[in-house]
């Protein structure tokens, strides 16, 4: 074989070997982030999402509405799927929070979980206020770092301006 022809195969086969570690190397990136973001969560639950939702839930207790934290972590169901890890700030409002005989039916309630297979944080929210046309819904989807205090504030302030239209 001349060697210009073995210089074009030693070419190609280095390249080739060049993209099958390239791909290698990108695999094992996105396996060690789907691998870390379970533990990325906690903390951003513990650091960020919880003790923000948890000042918010302070003021709103203060002003006679109850409200309250609830933290869940990933769990597998019965049917074999899992449950996201996530953390909901429920309020129910001043004019039902201590009523007895109702099971705190009215209620609004804004979700930060753990997209897993996605590897984002996404929000969600509940509200079930009478002649609010009550509502269920995806609120965004963020990247695990571009969740701030501020990105739950602002969550939750609107999930309030909706239920309470006081704007």
């Amino acid at each position: 074989m001349k060697a210009e022809a073995k210089s074009e195969l030693q070419k190609i086969i280095s390249d080739y070997d060049d993209k099958l570690a390239e791909a290698e190397r990108a695999a094992a990136a996105k396996r060690a982030e789907h691998a870390s973001f379970p533990a990325r969560f906690v903390t951003l639950k513990t650091g960020v999402i919880q003790p923000t939702a948890q000042e918010i839930a302070d003021m709103l207790n203060e002003r006679g509405h109850s409200a309250s934290v609830r933290e869940q972590e990933e769990s597998s169901t019965v049917e074999g799927s899992v449950k996201s890890a996530a953390v909901s700030l429920r309020i129910v409002p001043k004019p039902f929070a201590h009523k007895a005989a109702e099971a705190n039916a009215v209620s609004i309630e804004v979700t930060f979980s753990a997209n897993r297979s996605e590897r984002k944080v996404a929000v969600s929210s509940t509200n079930t206020m009478i002649n609010h046309g009550g509502t269920v819904g995806k609120l965004g989807e963020y990247e695990i770092d571009a969740v701030t205090a501020d990105v739950v504030a602002k969550h939750v302030i609107q999930t309030l301006t909706d239920a309470f239209r006081v704007r």
